[in-house]
């Protein structure tokens, strides 16, 4: 699984952010006594199951939930399509993967299942789609069967709800000052924000935004942060993947602001005298070791451990011990910041 599959199922998995998410987009989509604004995480229970084939996982991932409805239940079935490329089959493959729900709830019902009694729950499918290009696929499964209106009412049936995040202005999702929105906007294919630009509005929004909110976003940036510095040529290493914990997120995210910058203008100098791509090489390897220098040096500003410096760095004790002399770890002054 890549890294927006990641980043999209585990926000989904969040059963908070998936409840804004059914009073963001579903919102007078829902049967009329589904009180969306009543429900709980209670109400919500998702489901340890996929129903994408193994080679699709690579453009795709999905989150079935059960949703409470009074005495009874339905269920909300969501598939993210990441790919740009439109799929014109995805009325057949939805209603595929419907199907294959309804066997697995006859198969657990057992002998149940043969009585008059017995109904299957009811599904409500969703594509939520975040390709670049504009969904032109059928939303209506009648649609992919040739001459359908000829017998109506003797094939199946149905219409799945689209969410497009091409067609929501990058605005307009930063602007419900939530971590959804925020979210959103960093997944958004219509924002033409570079990576610095994006992540400086994150590091803004962050300011604003109420405990639980910050707290919600926090927990589900580091995923997209990866995605958009990957399509910019950087990597994330793991020591500062430990450091966008939560607690120093918004920090961090400044932080990385200026290591982006910096990084890439010692690429693109490096670049000039050796070549780009040779150079690009260089700039994230010596961005790294600043990167590394300077959350050591923050930290031993913070008070914090040596153990914890250790960890989330990477550093040896001796070259931990330099950069606290001024030092870096092969014996230069650090830059000044």
């Amino acid at each position: 699984m890549g890294d927006k599959d990641k980043a999209f199922r585990r926000l989904l998995a969040d059963e908070r952010l998936f409840l804004k998410f059914l009073r963001r987009f579903l919102r007078g989509r829902l049967p009329g006594d589904i009180d969306l604004d009543a429900l709980t995480v209670e109400d919500v229970e998702l489901q340890n199951i996929t129903f994408i084939p193994p080679d699709l996982s690579k453009n795709e991932s999905d989150v079935l939930y059960k949703v409470r409805r009074g005495s009874a239940e339905m269920y909300v079935y969501i598939l993210v399509e990441h790919q740009s490329r439109v799929d014109f089959m995805m009325p057949f493959r939805l209603l595929s993967y419907m199907v294959e729900f309804w066997k697995r709830c006859t198969e657990q019902a057992g002998s149940r299942a043969r009585r008059a009694g017995f109904l299957l729950p009811p599904v409500l499918p969703v594509v939520f789609y975040e390709g670049a290009s504009k969904w032109t696929a059928p939303v209506r499964f009648s649609d992919k069967v040739e001459s359908s209106s000829d017998f109506r009412g003797l094939v199946p049936d149905f219409e799945y709800l689209l969410i497009s995040l091409r067609d929501k202005r990058p605005e307009d999702l930063l602007s419900f000052r939530d971590a959804l929105g925020g979210l959103c906007y960093l997944a958004a294919p219509s924002k033409k924000e570079s990576f610095a630009e994006a992540a400086e509005r994150l590091r803004m929004l962050l300011t604003v935004l109420s405990d639980e909110e910050r707290e919600l976003l926090t927990n589900h940036l580091r995923g997209y942060l990866k995605i958009l510095m990957k399509k910019e040529g950087l990597e994330i290493d793991d020591a500062l993947d430990l450091c966008l914990e939560r607690e120093e997120a918004d920090e961090m995210l400044t932080y990385m602001l200026k290591e982006f910058r910096k990084t890439r203008k010692e690429g693109r100098e490096e670049g000039l005298e050796e070549g780009l791509e040779k150079g690009l090489e260089k700039g994230r390897e010596k961005g790294q070791l600043e990167m590394g220098i300077s959350i050591a040096l923050a930290m031993l500003e913070a008070g914090e451990p040596e153990e914890k410096i250790l960890r989330y760095t990477g550093f040896s004790p001796a070259q931990l011990a330099e950069i606290r002399d001024g030092r870096k770890p092969d014996g230069r002054k650090p830059s000044s910041r």
